[in-house]
């Protein structure tokens, strides 16, 4: 958090500002773009190709951990996806949550953790550019 002094805020506050269409698109474009990458990160992507890549195999530990972050991932993405997403996509919405709700037992973890990775992918292409 930053502190701002009156002197500087009373400056800020004092400046012309432009409320035209394309400064305002520009602008929400760019707080958008800066929101999704606050919640979506390298990790994220590591772990999606630690699931779904080729050749992998998981030890039980790392299910646990990257489940984990998946669950991290969901509540961000249930926070940022209706700022972001239009037409609101329900089913890939409630799908996430419901795996994101879930523990598999040992046995099922894979599968589990598979799709939900798969369920962060399809939220993920669906905010495109906003994602990267």
């Amino acid at each position: 958090m930053v502190a701002v002094t009156d002197e500087v805020a009373t400056q800020l506050l004092g400046r012309r500002s432009s409320d035209d269409h394309e400064t305002v698109r520009m602008l929400l474009s760019a707080l958008r773009r800066s929101l999704a990458q606050e919640a979506i990160d390298d990790e994220l992507y590591d772990d999606l190709e630690a699931v779904l890549g080729e050749h992998t195999y998981l030890a039980p530990y790392e299910i646990v951990l990257i489940a984990g972050r998946f669950r991290q991932a969901t509540t961000t993405l249930v926070e940022i996806v209706p700022h972001l997403v239009r037409p609101y996509p329900v089913d890939e919405m409630r799908s996430l949550i419901y795996l994101s709700a879930q523990h598999s037992r040992p046995d099922g973890a894979h599968g589990h953790v598979r799709r939900f990775a798969l369920a962060v992918l399809g939220i993920l292409d669906l905010m495109g550019d906003d994602a990267s």
